[in-house]
């Protein structure tokens, strides 16, 4: 006998606080190392999101993101999956933890 999970709604993922103060190196990074970097590492999907190579990869030439103008970049589109592949693809993130990216690049994307 076959079984499976099967979900008529995806679990919803707990909300995160927002600081006053957004830090790259605190509030940023560890999203990217807890949901992205099995996937975008040196070796392998583009941008390079360890910590090391991450803050330059999305920043360089506004190819990711676009200081101080969050809806505009492709990162926050990548987000919510507007106009672009869904990212993290197996689950859409929370609404709290796509605000703090936004709030993050709004700020002008301040590498603290």
């Amino acid at each position: 006998m076959a079984t499976s999970c099967y979900y008529d709604e995806m679990p919803v993922e707990a909300e995160i606080p927002i600081p006053d103060v957004v830090s790259y190196s605190k509030d940023i990074q560890p999203l990217w190392d807890q949901d992205c970097i099995s996937c975008h590492k040196p070796t392998a999907t583009s941008p390079d999101l360890t910590a090391a190579n991450s803050y330059l990869a999305l920043t360089k030439n506004n190819k990711y993101v676009i200081p101080g103008n969050a809806a505009a970049s492709s990162l926050h589109k990548s987000l919510l999956g507007e106009g672009a592949a869904l990212m993290p693809p197996a689950q859409k993130w929370s609404d709290s933890k796509i605000a703090l990216v936004d709030k993050w690049i709004n700020a002008g994307a301040p590498n603290n």
